[in-house]
């Protein structure tokens, strides 16, 4: 008889014992637990950041299983998508750019396992493209360069 209670108790011991440990978590510790988070859903953004007379910016994107179509956007504006990850393919996505006689094919905009990382904690991926390249940022705020025309 003593066994069966000791079965009856252990669940309950041991829930009480992962309660007090939590109750016990050092902010440190809970600020890289939440970088550890896994984010399903992700947003592209394309942005137009050319200059005013410019010629409009031409693009068209695609991955394996979706074409996003054709797109013109004219400066400041822009074009997003939304999609979740696979977790037993790769999910790929590049765009073809052109904006007068200049031309950018296959570049990607996002693919798991670096954009993941990049764009997790907001889930948003920003590209702009400029007259010297196309920028990148996961904040719509700090860019970076990542090609130039």
């Amino acid at each position: 008889m003593p066994c069966n209670n000791f079965r009856t108790l252990t669940p309950l011991l041991c829930m009480l014992m992962l309660a007090s440990c939590i109750s016990q978590t050092p902010v440190s510790y809970a600020k890289s637990v939440d970088n550890l988070v896994i984010r399903f859903r992700y947003k592209v953004h394309i942005i137009n950041g050319l200059p005013e007379n410019a010629k409009p910016l031409e693009l068209s994107c695609h991955s394996n299983d979706d074409d996003l179509g054709h797109h013109t956007l004219w400066k400041d504006q822009e074009f997003q998508f939304k999609f979740g990850i696979h977790f037993w393919k790769k999910t790929h996505f590049v765009c073809n750019f052109s904006w007068g006689s200049k031309s950018l094919n296959d570049i990607t905009v996002f693919v798991n396992k670096v954009e993941t990382r990049t764009c997790r904690e907001t889930g948003n991926c920003f590209w702009k493209v400029e007259t010297n390249g196309i920028y990148f940022s996961n904040n719509d705020q700090n860019w970076e360069k990542r090609f130039k025309w």
